[in-house]
């Protein structure tokens, strides 16, 4: 028996779109086959603490850290263009190399902002995930040519610092004041 008043979330088929912003603007990420994002993991396991004398552990302790998250995208080439060229000022970039460069050279970092859009009748409001400080990583630019060849999706590895869903608490983000 359906639960009122909630659906299933639909990923493609427009519901779900991710917007790219180094600063000159939010501009869609155009043909994306496939957008994975990895989340941020903690820097370490949990650690069990039991002493040699304690029948069963007297704390498990947890980092207060994460890693970096991981977005890659798939994204079909284009003709007389490179797939990063719709990602607004890699433009001019060559290889990865330049990728890298120009995104180190910037006065801003860059954003992706995953938007959903529901139904209507099952969610009020679109909602929004945004990814902060991102940097390509990586760029698989090879291909491989045949007879059945019909589209050629590329792929780029895109890593971020951290994440705020705007859904959750507003989607402000307080970090404890560690160092003075």
């Amino acid at each position: 028996m359906p639960i009122p008043n909630q659906r299933v979330r639909v990923g493609g088929s427009g519901f779900t779109v991710f917007h790219w912003d180094d600063g000159t603007g939010q501009k869609v990420i155009a043909f994306a086959e496939e957008v994975a994002v990895r989340a941020v993991t903690p820097v370490a396991q949990p650690a069990v603490i039991q002493p040699l004398n304690s029948p069963q552990p007297i704390e498990i302790i947890t980092p207060g850290a994460h890693t970096n998250g991981v977005i890659t995208l798939t994204l079909t080439e284009l003709y007389n263009q490179a797939v990063w060229q719709r990602l607004a000022s890699l433009a001019d970039s060559q290889d990865i190399v330049d990728i890298m460069r120009t995104i180190a050279a910037m006065n801003q970092a860059i954003q992706i902002t995953k938007y959903v859009k529901p139904p209507a009748g099952v969610a009020k409001d679109p909602y929004q995930e945004t990814f902060y400080d991102c940097v390509v990583a990586s760029v698989t630019d090879d291909e491989t040519i045949n007879v059945t060849t019909m589209a050629l999706p590329k792929q780029m590895e895109i890593w971020y610092t951290y994440s705020k869903k705007f859904w959750i608490n507003g989607g402000s983000r307080k970090f404890p004041l560690v160092y003075a």
